[in-house]
C-alpha cells in the first residue's frame, strides 16, 4: 500500500470503542454499542432496472447509486431511519474495484462536488476521465478495499458515483467489493457529568479514540435538525470539548 493508506478492515471499530464524528457544526462524541460487518462481493454495477452496466471504450457513466441487483429499487449505502434498535447508527467503510481500467468518482452527498482535487484547481470532470479524484484498482484493490477514500455515511444521505473506462479499445463492466461496518452507538451528552469528563478526555487525546469526518476534509456534512433531535446530539468545537 502507498504511505498512509491501509486496508479499511484495520480501521473498523469494536464494541465499546470511543470515537468522535466531525460535522459542519462541530464534533459529537460517541461510544460503539454494537457493530456488524457487511460485505457485498462481488457487486456488479447495475442500473435502475437491475441490468449490468457495460462501459464502452473511453466511455462514461453519469452519477448513479450502488443498487442491489436483486431489487434495484434499494440503494446499498443508505440508512432510511435516524435510529435503529434504540440507538443512533451509521455506516463506515470503503469500496474495492476492478478491473484496473475503471475509474470511480464518488460524490457524497449525492450531487455534491467530487473530492480529491488540489485546492486551486477547476472541478473534477469524470466524463473526461480526469486523473484526480478517482478510486481505481491501484488505490483500493478489489480484494482489499482501503481507506484511500473512507466513507462515513449517516442516515438519510445518498452517495453517488460516476465511472469512466480508461481503456480505449475494450468495454469493461465495473465489479465492486463493498465492505462496511454498521455501528449502533451512544451519543455522549456534555451535560451529563461523567459523560462530560469523558468527552474532554477524548478531545484532549487522553484516551484512545477514533476521529472520523462525515464527508470530506474540507466540507464536512451538516448534522441537521433531524439528527440533532433524534440523536439528542450537542455538537462542540474541539476547543470547547477540550475544556470539559
Amino acid at each position: 500500500m502507498e504511505g498512509g493508506i491501509q486496508p479499511i478492515r484495520k480501521k473498523f471499530l469494536q464494541p465499546n470503542y470511543l470515537f468522535a464524528l466531525e460535522w459542519r457544526e462541530g464534533f459529537i462524541f460517541c461510544r460503539v454499542i454494537r457493530r456488524r460487518i457487511c460485505q457485498y462481493k462481488p457487486l456488479p454495477l447495475v442500473n435502475e432496472r437491475g441490468e449490468a452496466i457495460d462501459i464502452e471504450p473511453g466511455g462514461y457513466v453519469a452519477e448513479i447509486a450502488l443498487r442491489d441487483p436483486r431489487n434495484p429499487a434499494r440503494e446499498i449505502l443508505y440508512l432510511d431511519t435516524a435510529t435503529n434498535s434504540g440507538y443512533a447508527w451509521i455506516l463506515h467503510g470503503s469500496i474495492g474495484i476492478m478491473p484496473e481500467q475503471i475509474y470511480m468518482y464518488p460524490r457524497f452527498p449525492a450531487g455534491s462536488e467530487i473530492p480529491g482535487k488540489f485546492p486551486g484547481l477547476d472541478p473534477i470532470r469524470p466524463s473526461q476521465g480526469d486523473n484526480l479524484g478517482y478510486i481505481n484498482y491501484e488505490k483500493s484493490p478489489y480484494e482489499e478495499p482501503t481507506d484511500y477514500v473512507e466513507f462515513v455515511i449517516p442516515p438519510k444521505l445518498s452517495v453517488g458515483f460516476e465511472f469512466y473506462n480508461k481503456d480505449t479499445e475494450r468495454s469493461h463492466q465495473p465489479v465492486l467489493n463493498v465492505l462496511f461496518a454498521v455501528y449502533w452507538f451512544q451519543v455522549l451528552d456534555p451535560d451529563e457529568p461523567w459523560q462530560r469528563k469523558l468527552i474532554g478526555r477524548i478531545a484532549r487525546r487522553e484516551v484512545p479514540a477514533a476521529f472520523l469526518t462525515v464527508g470530506w476534509g474540507d466540507t464536512p456534512v451538516e448534522l441537521g435538525g433531524i439528527l440533532v433531535k433524534e440523536w439528542s446530539a450537542k455538537p462542540l468545537s474541539l476547543d470547547e470539548a477540550s475544556e470539559l
